[in-house]
């Protein structure tokens, strides 16, 4: 069995099953048998929720990871025990016992929780802590979680499946806030969909030799991990930079583009407060956004606030209100206001790309924009009425960007998938073509208005650039070595020689003629 799945998949002979109907109170649960917890309480009310109708207590054995973390503590803490192990699972179906697991889907499963007890006496260290859970995003269309994992369980004697994003919490010992938030996302994008505090924590080590990991992890450190795992990233250590940086570079504009490209966004500030004695900080994974097609912003930016200042473009981000995160200290599935985090304290953020990318979503739309205006001379001879609005829009500044990181086949099997307005779809074989043309991963950088954006989720085309080489940002020419082709209403524009500085593009029809649909992630829940 796999030591990364071994905690998940343990069989326990010691079951319990309550049905949570009134009067069952899950306040007199945890108070009765865990104490005062934030994160075990948030785990509850997720439960109510979903409107949970039992709950399935097992005590396990230590395995796997968990095995593996308690032989870490102990060589750091020699009276440590690990006093209690429980898996909580909660099912949207009653169940008079666990016999009746066997007529359950995955769907009758909520979430699952796996709660931890340890014991220092020396330290008078006697704490539980959510070592993980798995809550799929509460049911709501604005709610966007791209691309998460499935997390296979077994309750009883039985397999079962959870779509969503791992939460985990620090104890203090082996584990600090950036180990857990750390866990948390790249069990999404590794291959093996996890990876243990142990590994973490000997990568860290390469780069800080003898340092505490209860105390969590550097900047250093955590680009050191990421460089090992060979994920690239783009991050930011505002504390190393000019002070207009956090102004020029907001935050927020790199948390999403790692969520719109699948991966997430790791975020550390500093804490604020009178009782504060010494300076304090925590860092926390974003993983999804939510989506506000009323707001008044992206039109605002530019009409009011940001008149003729060059900003080019709307940037999709605009109608982001909230960020979706976990909190190790709080629980899973929180919303966080997108500006709610002050920017002055904000002192590090991660954008990680999916495996083969090699540069962000930040640079992919300017590159797109730069490309965008060198593409309008090819277009003003052409009849189709959504080109002139699209030239319209573009000298107005009213187009709007959203990057998306796709491989070819997905690419491929979205641009299948599209009809436009009136229903025409893509000629037959052009899908398959273009995809046998492209690198493994690209960059589609979809082209919307503020009108079709919000409204019908919907776009225009794509600027399509090679994601797999970085190019040189300082060297506009050099965009045009990754360009591979813009999808517009009726045309395709394909990367050509550069003549005296000026590119050239080969013409090809479209079959669709107007407006399609955005792209969605294979496993995008509007959920």
């Amino acid at each position: 069995m796999p030591l990364l799945d071994a905690h998940r998949t343990a069989v326990t002979e010691k079951l319990e099953v309550l049905l949570l109907k009134p009067p069952f109170s899950f306040f007199d649960l945890i108070e009765s048998r865990f104490g005062d917890y934030d994160s075990i309480r948030r785990i509850f009310s997720l439960a109510r929720s979903f409107n949970a109708a039992t709950l399935i207590i097992e005590s396990l054995p230590p395995a796997g990871i968990i095995e593996e973390e308690n032989n870490d503590i102990l060589v750091r803490y020699s009276d440590y025990h690990n006093d209690a192990l429980l898996r909580l699972s909660f099912w949207a179906t009653e169940l008079a016992s666990d016999t009746g697991l066997e007529s359950c889907s995955n769907d009758a499963l909520v979430g699952y929780a796996i709660l931890k007890h340890d014991l220092i006496a020396s330290n008078n260290f006697d704490r539980w802590h959510v070592f993980e859970a798995v809550f799929a995003k509460y049911p709501h269309e604005h709610n966007c979680v791209p691309r998460a994992r499935e997390y296979r369980l077994t309750v009883g004697d039985k397999s079962f499946g959870i779509e969503g994003i791992l939460y985990c919490q620090q104890n203090g010992l082996n584990k600090a806030c950036a180990q857990v938030a750390m866990r948390s996302l790249l069990s999404a994008v590794l291959p093996e969909s996890d990876i243990s505090y142990r590994t973490l924590n000997q990568l860290a080590e390469k780069v800080s030799p003898g340092f505490d990991p209860g105390q969590g992890l550097s900047v250093p450190q955590i680009r050191g991990i990421l460089n090992e795992l060979k994920i690239n990233f783009n991050d930011i250590d505002y504390c190393q930079g000019d002070d207009n940086l956090r102004n020029a570079l907001p935050y927020q504009k790199f948390a999403y583009a790692g969520l719109e490209s699948g991966c997430g966004a790791l975020v550390g500030f500093r804490l604020a407060g009178r009782e504060l004695q010494e300076e304090a900080k925590h860092i926390i994974p974003f993983y999804g956004h939510t989506f506000n097609k009323d707001t008044w912003v992206p039109n605002a930016e530019i009409s009011y606030f940001h008149i003729g200042e060059g900003v080019g473009y709307v940037p999709s981000e605009s109608w982001t209100s909230s960020f979706i995160g976990h909190d190790d200290n709080f629980g899973p599935n929180f919303c966080i206001p997108r500006l709610y985090i002050d920017g002055d304290k904000v002192d590090y953020v991660v954008e990680l790309f999916r495996p083969g990318v090699c540069y962000g979503g930040i640079q992919a739309e300017a590159i797109a924009l730069n490309i965008l205006y060198s593409l309008l001379p090819s277009l003003y001879q052409a009849q189709n009425k959504w080109i002139s609005r699209l030239l319209q829009w573009t000298q107005k500044q009213q187009v709007v960007f959203r990057a998306q990181a796709v491989t070819a086949q997905e690419f491929a099997a979205h641009l299948e998938s599209l009809a436009d307005w009136e229903g025409r779809k893509e000629k037959h074989d052009l899908p398959g073509a273009l995809a046998r043309g492209m690198p493994e991963i690209v960059w589609a950088v979809e082209i919307s208005t503020p009108q079709l954006f919000p409204a019908n989720e919907r776009k225009l085309g794509e600027i399509v650039l090679d994601a797999t080489q970085r190019p040189d940002l300082s060297q506009t020419s050099d965009f045009f070595n990754i360009f591979l082709f813009a999808r517009l209403p009726g045309i395709y524009l394909l990367g050509g020689d550069i003549i005296n500085g000026t590119p050239s593009f080969t013409q090809v029809p479209s079959g669709m003629e107007s407006h399609t649909e955005l792209f969605k992630a294979r496993k995008y829940l509007t959920s």
